[in-house]
């Protein structure tokens, strides 16, 4: 009877390996610094009841626009998420967006609690 190891050969352990490492490195590149759909640090918000908007500043470094954005309201709580990563290198900067109560799920004259965490410096608003 052959034995199992006599078997297996060097190429065989070299190609096992290889597969080993390269589904390793896909699944670690896969999970590497994903920033989206994540909670935005905020440099700000205000809301007008009067004109029934919102406006949120965040930091950008060049491509930021306002649909990377999403309001989610649960019950009193919003959570503002960045659905999509600022891809452009430019120093950070910071930029506002304003939505409509009804874009966002608000309703005007009701009290709300935000989730979000804010920063009170475009530079540390970037740090995980």
């Amino acid at each position: 009877m052959k034995k199992i190891s006599d078997s297996i050969t060097f190429s065989t352990v070299r190609n096992m390996a290889f597969i080993g490492a390269a589904i390793l490195f896909a699944f670690l590149l896969l999970g590497f610094d994903r920033q989206q759909n994540r909670s935005e640090k905020l440099l700000g918000i205000t809301f007008d009841d009067e004109k029934k908007e919102v406006t949120i500043k965040v930091t950008s470094t060049g491509c930021t626009e306002k649909n990377y954005f999403q309001f989610k309201v649960r019950g009193t709580v919003i959570e503002i998420i960045r659905t999509k990563r600022d891809e452009c290198k430019r120093m950070p900067f910071t930029t506002s967006f304003t939505f409509s109560m009804a874009e966002t799920g608000l309703v005007p004259n009701k009290v709300y609690t935000i989730k979000n965490k804010f920063s009170a410096s475009t530079d540390l608003a970037n740090l995980p």
